[in-house]
């Protein structure tokens, strides 16, 4: 029986992040033994103290490419032992993040710390069903990223950005052309067999997903945080004239919570309690028990998708864009220039008659599926 590392924010509140582990656990299947590890290892006084040394000296250089190599060497001391005491006696790696990007978080170096260790340790490694970032040569931390990823042990790359991604990725990134490229649909799409969870029957009350108040700003979108909050509370005001319960839930992160807690005062209805989810099953039960959701998170608007509980959501990004064309769903995902309170919930309205087209989401489960199979059947290095 192989050993195979899955590695991923494991530790993180988002739940998101949960289900793509837990799935890639699923599909990986029993044969084998899976090892989970955490790309963010639990605190070691004397890493953390020079992981957090080395970020503090990032800020303080202005020259970019310097500080970008601070925080990569920042990453590698609180990272670098933990995943070699980890990845021992390991066969195979899957890399079970979501995202490949630089631009945000630091899972640019965490990648990367993690292929320098796995072509000394002679592991082959796969990235599976990731959104890619747009590269940018001037970027030192692309750079970084690209070259780590055309390493010899890593053997296959899989996007869930479908057309889009693959093609961006073997134009922009692919060098080693060894790497088996594919495109897949997102291991969560099996969230309803990997939990055995399936719809609630006569479901009620309407889910509405937060999200934290910037997302469009960090994400250089033009819909402030005060906007969004007015959004929020113009759809919870058209929810309340059609007599529809409603409730609003998270995916566990704090600053979704935070914001929410903000459009409850904005609406008037500051003691409403917020659902916020202690587990990944948790989530998929909640999800589960929805008559409908108006997403922000891409993982509760698959999550809904897998379960067939309609749902419609707003793109803040492109990697929502790319799961709406992969599978079919551009009717009831709305655009940054469109969106509103009213959009959202006439978009809503239109959502509970739609019906996901489950052929298109079976052909991209079978392609997930297949592709790790592919990887755990290849020699190893």
């Amino acid at each position: 029986m192989e050993r195979i590392a899955v590695m991923g924010l494991v530790s993180w509140n988002n739940m998101g992040e949960q289900f793509l582990a837990r799935n890639t656990e699923y599909l990986i299947g029993p044969e084998h033994e899976v090892r989970m590890i955490d790309f963010e290892p639990p605190g070691i006084r004397i890493s953390e103290a020079f992981y957090y040394m080395f970020l503090v000296l990032s800020k303080l250089v202005r020259n970019k490419r310097i500080s970008h190599k601070m925080v990569y060497k920042a990453v590698e001391c609180r990272s670098r032992g933990y995943f070699r005491k980890k990845l021992k006696g390991c066969d195979r790696i899957v890399f079970a993040c979501g995202s490949y990007k630089y631009g945000t978080q630091k899972l640019w170096a965490y990648y990367s710390v993690a292929i320098e260790l796995a072509q000394k340790m002679n592991i082959p490694v796969m990235f599976n069903g990731v959104n890619i970032q747009d590269y940018n040569r001037e970027d030192w931390r692309c750079r970084c990223l690209a070259k780590h990823t055309n390493y010899p042990c890593v053997k296959m790359f899989t996007t869930r950005d479908g057309e889009a991604g693959y093609s961006k990725f073997r134009r922009s990134y692919l060098t080693n052309k060894d790497i088996d490229v594919r495109m897949v649909g997102d291991p969560a799409f099996w969230i309803k067999e990997c939990y055995g969870a399936e719809r609630a029957k006569n479901p009620r009350v309407i889910g509405v997903n937060l999200i934290r108040g910037r997302i469009f700003e960090d994400y250089g979108k033009n819909i402030s945080e005060e906007r969004l909050v007015e959004i929020y509370c113009e759809l919870l005001g058209k929810l309340d004239e059609s007599n529809m319960e409603w409730e609003l839930f998270t995916n566990g992160m704090t600053p979704d919570l935070q914001f929410g807690k903000k459009v409850l005062e904005r609406y008037g209805k500051k003691g409403v309690a917020i659902r916020v989810p202690e587990t990944d099953r948790e989530l998929v039960e909640t999800i589960a028990g929805y008559k409908a959701i108006a997403g922000a998170r891409l993982h509760a608007l698959i999550c809904a998708y897998s379960l067939d509980v309609p749902m419609t959501g707003y793109i803040w990004d492109e990697k929502l864009l790319r799961f709406a064309e992969i599978a079919g769903l551009a009717p009831v995902f709305i655009k940054e220039e469109e969106l509103s309170g009213n959009k959202i919930f006439s978009t809503l309205m239109e959502a509970l008659n739609y019906r996901y087209d489950a052929g298109i989401r079976e052909e991209w489960k079978q392609k997930t599926k297949a592709s790790i199979d592919d990887f755990l059947k290849r020699r190893s290095i």
